[in-house]
């Protein structure tokens, strides 16, 4: 479980040493399956961002608000369409084509990591 909740809140690559400025980081940031599916299509996705640490709530929501808008301000227009906006986790649910994954890609100073939005069924 705490492998897990480290690489949702910091990202693969920084849990693996790596830096965001890395090629290698760059690389790690999108899941596998993005990739096989993008290619037919649009996809929707979950990007973790990266938000500096804030112990207030206001704060920190205001954190996760400005590197979401960041990320929106840097995709070209028409290939991304946010899904879901999150304000206390530094997530952002978008539906992206191959064109918005290979900006992302990019910005590995706002984004720690990009993974299929796929539902989980409860246990």
């Amino acid at each position: 479980m705490a492998l897990l909740v480290t690489e949702i809140v910091i990202g693969p690559a920084h849990a693996a040493g790596m830096s965001p400025g890395d090629p290698a980081s760059a690389a790690s940031l999108v899941d596998p399956d993005i990739r096989a599916l993008i290619r037919s299509g649009r996809v929707r996705v979950l990007v973790l961002l990266r938000v500096p640490e804030e112990s207030d709530e206001a704060r920190r929501a205001a954190a996760i608000g400005r590197a979401q808008e960041t990320l929106l301000s840097r995709l070209p227009e028409a290939h991304a369409s946010v899904t879901r906006r999150y304000s206390s986790i530094p997530m952002l649910g978008l539906e992206i084509d191959a064109s918005a994954l290979s900006a992302i890609e990019t910005m590995p100073d706002v984004v720690a990591s990009v993974k299929l939005d796929r539902p989980v069924m409860p246990q």
